[in-house]
């Protein structure tokens, strides 16, 4: 019997963890140290496909000084959508202008599902947020 209890509190322990919707990763690049690439990949892990993803790059100094921030559209509402375990990357650049190297983050702004009309945001601890 306490065989059994184990067992059963194991597979509630592996059921009942959140998953993650969307796995960000975030690669900066030197190139011929005049220019950053930074790759942006975002994967969906949510059960539906993704009609349109939005979000800002956001570029901080050496020691965590906001440095500005640029909107990046990952998928738009024309392009295929983006099915479930799939991913999307896009690339943008950015100048070197000192010898301090810049850390980059990824924020998901707005997300739009396939056959809805509503709009939500999305924050890793927030989980998803009706904005529209």
């Amino acid at each position: 019997m306490k065989r059994y209890v184990i067992i059963l509190f194991i597979f509630t322990v592996i059921w009942g963890q959140k998953k993650i919707p969307f796995s960000i990763d975030v690669r900066p690049r030197i190139i011929d140290n005049a220019k950053i690439l930074v790759n942006v990949q975002v994967t969906n892990n949510v059960e539906r496909p993704v009609d349109y993803l939005e979000g800002f790059i956001t570029e901080y100094s050496e020691d965590n000084s906001f440095l500005g921030e640029q909107r990046m559209v990952l998928v738009y509402h024309y392009e295929p959508a983006l099915q479930t375990g799939f991913s999307t990357t896009k690339t943008t650049s950015y100048n070197i202008e000192s010898k301090n190297i810049s850390s980059f983050t990824f924020n998901i702004s707005k997300v739009k599902f396939s056959g809805e009309n509503r709009v939500f945001a999305w924050h890793p601890k927030s989980g998803f947020i009706r904005i529209d």
